[in-house]
């Protein structure tokens, strides 16, 4: 009933207009921030930021900002950030406005601005761009987390969406073995050229041509962080080669595979965890998304708590230094020889494989070439391959989403592990 109703945010969110003036200005006081690791997306190309700026120059409306107010009266940007680096960017006068003959501007006004920065356009101009009105949305103070993790996800449905990785490694860039969960999911040579901004000649501004990737391992290196596949460079490259030019490694997915490795490793940790997330001001819905975020919460948390809930899983010691090394010693074996072909597709699949793999310590080196078949045609064709080998029906679960259940994640993972033991006769 209506009157039983309560809605998710108690508290109405509020939207005004600002100045860019103004939004500038509490971005160089702190005021308002972007977060390091907001998202994982090429910047954009001049012409991108030019028909920006013209939009603006011209009064055009643009898409709304959402800001959140932290614990220190401080606004976080949750959705809007390359629009702002792009209108400090050119505040800053970090590049003109591109004078490429092939972009559609606005005709004559665009002669105006055409080629030029912002201190070499005309006073009236000027003006006008600084008086821009921004319309904000501010999310209410103190919403729970996990609600907060929610808005991320419906504010990023339209336009170029963050996937639930984005958005989970982005909360939790405070925590090391987050930001190592990140940096397993390079799948670049950070140093090489970013082809998508190559365009961006007449710009000054040096983050233009940098590889998220890069910038990334920038960010790390302040947490005592450094890239993790360069201790492996045979399996770096092999790893590299994998992903390079596949659709399927947009959103985080890189990371979201070992992500799954980790949490196949740790299912049991995880479960009773689930129970019991109050100390992380979670509270658990049942879907496989708010498991994982429940998990990385749990690893920021235990990074900066002494209290008898800090250690209900692995720390990032065990992750960097026991668990990644066994995941990179199976990657490098199934993509050098053992599994040719296999497709980014079975990502998760192949986690699952590599975890059970570990958990049961089978050592990839003594594996028969039946064996190292059998796995293969267990990684292409699970539910098929799983029936088979478990000699049940339905024994080898699709989840839709849910993590608990006989046809949920936990049991998929369970189920996994089981079948990589009887491939190997464990």
């Amino acid at each position: 009933m209506v009157e039983n109703f309560y809605p998710l945010v108690q508290d109405t969110t509020k939207a005004q207009s600002e100045s860019i003036e103004t939004i500038l200005a509490r971005l160089e006081n702190g005021r308002v921030y972007v977060p390091d690791y907001q998202r994982d997306a090429n910047q954009w190309n001049l012409r991108k930021k030019s028909l920006f700026i013209e939009s603006i120059l011209n009064n055009l409306t643009i898409p709304a900002f959402f800001f959140c107010e932290d614990d220190n009266r401080k606004y976080e940007v949750v959705d809007g950030q390359q629009r702002l680096n792009t209108i400090r960017s050119f505040a800053n006068h970090e590049f003109s406005i591109s004078n490429d003959k092939t972009i559609d501007y606005i005709l004559p006004e665009a002669n105006l601005y055409i080629g030029k920065k912002y201190n070499e356009l005309k006073e009236g101009l000027k003006y006008i761009f600084k008086d821009y009105p921004l319309t904000i949305i501010y999310l209410p103070k103190n919403i729970q987390l996990q609600t907060k993790l929610e808005i991320f996800r419906r504010i990023n449905e339209g336009g170029t969406p963050l996937s639930g990785q984005d958005i989970r490694l982005a909360y939790y860039s405070k925590s090391r073995s987050v930001t190592f969960i990140r940096l397993v999911g390079i799948h670049d040579n950070p140093t090489d050229t970013n082809e998508e901004v190559r365009e961006d000649e007449e710009s000054n501004d040096s983050n233009s041509t940098r590889k998220p990737s890069q910038r990334m391992l920038e960010l790390a290196e302040k947490k005592g962080l450094s890239h993790p596949w360069n201790k492996f460079p045979e399996a770096r490259d092999l790893w590299y080669q994998w992903w390079q030019g596949k659709d399927k490694a947009k959103g985080q997915t890189p990371s979201l595979m070992f992500l799954w490795y980790l949490i196949c490793l740790e299912r049991e940790k995880l479960d009773e965890l689930l129970k019991r997330p109050e100390h992380l001001k979670m509270s658990f819905n049942g879907s496989t998304d708010n498991a994982l975020d429940i998990y990385c919460s749990q690893l920021q948390y235990q990074e900066s708590s002494k209290n008898q809930r800090s250690k209900l899983i692995s720390n990032c010691e065990v992750i960097t230094e026991d668990y990644f090394p066994l995941f990179v010693k199976w990657m490098h074996l199934i993509l050098s020889q053992k599994i040719p072909g296999i497709s980014v597709e079975k990502y998760k699949q192949l986690a699952l494989f590599i975890a059970g793999s570990a958990e049961l310590k089978i050592s990839p080196e003594q594996v028969s070439d039946t064996q190292w078949n059998q796995a293969g045609e267990f990684i292409r064709s699970p539910r098929k391959k799983g029936k088979e080998i478990l000699n049940e029906e339905d024994g080898y679960p699709e989840p839709k989403g849910r993590w608990n259940g006989e046809k949920a994640q936990k049991k998929q993972c369970d189920q996994a592990v089981e079948i990589v033991r009887l491939i190997f006769n464990k």
